[in-house]
């Protein structure tokens, strides 16, 4: 009879997994690749053919805040046009009375995206599809990466599963979908996540 006693919460959390890297699939070769990040970044890099890609955590605005030099006023008009984001200097009305002059585009950093959630079997950052990725019954079966595939096919294979002794209320388990916890799926769940240990 086996048993697994589960592991905390955040074990095997997006937020846990940039470090140890989330496993992906390369969109130029379809090879593995991982994503990381640190503080500032996301980082993708193929283990493949070697692509390499940044992505920044760091949500900025655009603007160019002037003084109207046809009625004085002093405004700001914030830039949403991505490709505009570049330019130095930009030509906008004033919001006021209309008139057109050049202003300096001021980048400033607005807010951090912590957003670290898989949707739809795509990493956050990148929206790369997960290397450990299928589909039972029309819902996506996941794991991050090696060692979360590894705890997966443990937890759902064991006769008996306990939580730690002295934890909080919340196990890695409760991640879990329960369609993925139901007993007469299982065993049809860990033989899939058996063959993504094969990739």
């Amino acid at each position: 009879m086996s048993r697994i006693v589960d592991e905390p919460y955040f074990t095997h959390s997006v937020y846990s997994a940039l470090t140890t890297g989330i496993q992906v699939k390369c969109p130029k070769c379809h090879g593995a690749g991982v994503v990381t990040a640190d503080d500032d970044n996301a980082y993708f890099r193929c283990l493949n053919c070697g692509y390499q890609a940044i992505s920044t955590r760091t949500i900025y605005r655009y603007d160019v805040h002037n003084q109207c030099e046809n009625c004085g006023k002093y405004y700001r008009v914030d830039i949403e046009d991505m490709a505009k984001h570049h330019f130095p200097v930009l030509h906008v009305a004033c919001p006021y009375c209309g008139a057109t002059m050049p202003g300096e585009v001021h980048k400033t950093a607005q807010a951090f995206s912590y957003a670290a959630e898989i949707r739809n079997g795509k990493d956050p950052w990148f929206g790369l599809e997960l290397w450990f990725l299928a589909s039972f019954q029309g819902k996506p079966v996941w794991a991050l990466n090696r060692e979360h595939l590894a705890y997966l096919i443990d937890y759902l294979s064991a006769d008996l599963r306990e939580k730690p002794l002295g934890s909080p209320q919340r196990t890695q388990a409760d991640h879990l979908p329960t369609f993925m916890k139901t007993a007469k799926n299982r065993e049809r769940i860990v033989k899939l996540l058996r063959k993504l240990q094969e990739k």
